[in-house]
């Protein structure tokens, strides 16, 4: 139909609407003939006018509905129609405005920024500080019901260039280990999304380490810890532990201290040769004082399975010390404000005793090395470090944890680091 046929047109006692080409109609009406658009989605019609056909050509409406087209290709129901009464000048009725505020703040349920603050709360503190200095900083504004894996290739590539604190360098040589720690965090996160709200959504599935690492042109590269295995070194380490003064010991403004939960952990550090993250995490129901172990549950080992901890004399001495200070509930070893201890406290506290000679992991390192050294059953050894040293067959056929052997083999252990204290020997205590 051509503008000609259109103007032709005459009012036949009631409004009608004559196609004029695709989404294009005319209206007849007892005074005018306008343009109108007609869309079709989601199985409904959205209606328009666009003009009068006095005031703009026909292809001025062609055009006009064409671009209308484009622009809603992609769109729900709801959001092209608003779109359309918006490039036209119309108003938003009631009931559009009341759809248009029900979904946006469903969508603002959504956004990382709040979502996340409940998964927030089940974090240390140093996975609160990455994730709101990157996760949150970067991503906060995304809906996670629709991030995608080059949304988060994008958010590594501007962790990797950006420095949240200058005078903090910790992973700043290698920013590949702050990304891994944050794609780990990332990970969870969404673990939690899809068992707290049914998201499946998960941008984290498919993506491995290799695909970072080739989107951002650089390797993680793995930093081996420091580690001594003179035993004079780690004599002299437990020494200085030992006669650090605390913030118990020194009531004096002004005086440096450590705290007397720090002073003790890194003593137990340094007898057990637990991991750092193992010993952070003890609680005192976890102590059988009557057997003298620790029954430390799996989820807070590296292996994921039960440990039974031997409680030495020295061991003992060092629980029963900090019972002095405590209730006797919650962590063993406390952080600020009762809460975990940072992974950072003990790490930074043996670097700078030992001169940056050994590191908390390599304590390990000299324990093993020492004994095997000195003729210790490694079986015993490896066991105390929760090494696994069987294959599957082996483990299920072992059904022991050599716990009095391990426990000879600490008390081995303690006298061998003691030495250099001057404290009394063989402690007993009655239970």
């Amino acid at each position: 139909m051509n503008i000609r046929e259109i103007k032709k047109l005459k009012w036949n006692g009631k409004n009608e609407l004559i196609k004029v080409s695709e989404n294009l109609y005319v209206e007849t009406t007892k005074t005018k003939k306008v343009f109108k658009a007609i869309f079709k989605k989601e199985g409904k019609q959205i209606k328009a006018t666009i003009n009068s056909v006095d005031n703009i050509t026909l292809t001025q409406a062609k055009q006009i509905v064409q671009k209308l087209k484009t622009r809603i290709a992609d769109k729900s129901f709801t959001e092209a129609r608003e779109i359309i009464r918006s490039a036209l000048a119309k108003k938003t009725s009631k009931k559009d405005k009341e759809v248009i505020i029900k979904k946006q703040k469903e969508s603002e349920r959504y956004l990382l920024k709040n979502i996340i603050q409940e998964f927030l709360q089940t974090r240390n503190r140093q996975s609160q500080n990455r994730i709101n200095n990157y996760i949150v900083r970067f991503l906060g504004d995304k809906d996670v019901r629709y991030l995608n894996e080059q949304d988060i290739i994008q958010f590594f590539k501007k962790v990797k260039n950006t420095n949240v604190n200058p005078s903090k360098t910790t992973y700043q040589r290698n920013k590949m280990a702050t990304i891994k720690r944050l794609k780990n965090e990332l990970s969870v996160f969404y673990t939690h999304l899809h068992f707290m709200y049914g998201i499946n959504n998960n941008p984290l599935t498919y993506l491995t380490l290799s695909n970072i690492e080739k989107a951002l042109g650089e390797k993680y590269q793995v930093e081996h810890f420091k580690a001594t295995t003179n035993l004079k070194d780690i004599q002299e380490l437990y020494k200085k532990i030992y006669e650090l003064k605390t913030d118990i010991d020194v009531e004096t403004n002004g005086h440096k201290t450590t705290s007397v939960y720090t002073k003790y952990a890194l003593m137990f550090l340094m007898l057990t040769a637990l991991r750092n993250g193992t010993l952070r995490r003890l609680k005192w129901n976890m102590i059988n004082w009557d057997k003298k172990i620790i029954e430390i549950p799996g989820e807070i080992t590296k292996t994921k399975k039960d440990f039974r901890l031997p409680l030495t004399n020295e061991m003992l001495k060092i629980l029963e010390e900090l019972k002095k200070y405590d209730n006797g509930k919650g962590l063993i070893f406390k952080g600020k404000n009762e809460d975990i201890m940072s992974e950072n406290t003990l790490n930074a506290k043996i670097k700078k005793l030992s001169d940056g000679k050994t590191t908390a992991h390599g304590i390990r390192t000299a324990f093993a090395t020492i004994l095997k050294e000195k003729g210790e059953n490694p079986l015993y050894i490896e066991e105390q470090l929760m090494h696994v040293v069987e294959n599957k067959v082996g483990q299920a056929y072992t059904r022991t944890d050599y716990l009095e052997q391990r426990r000879k083999l600490l008390e081995t252990w303690e006298l061998l680091v003691i030495t250099k204290t001057n404290q009394p020997k063989h402690i007993t205590f009655d239970f």
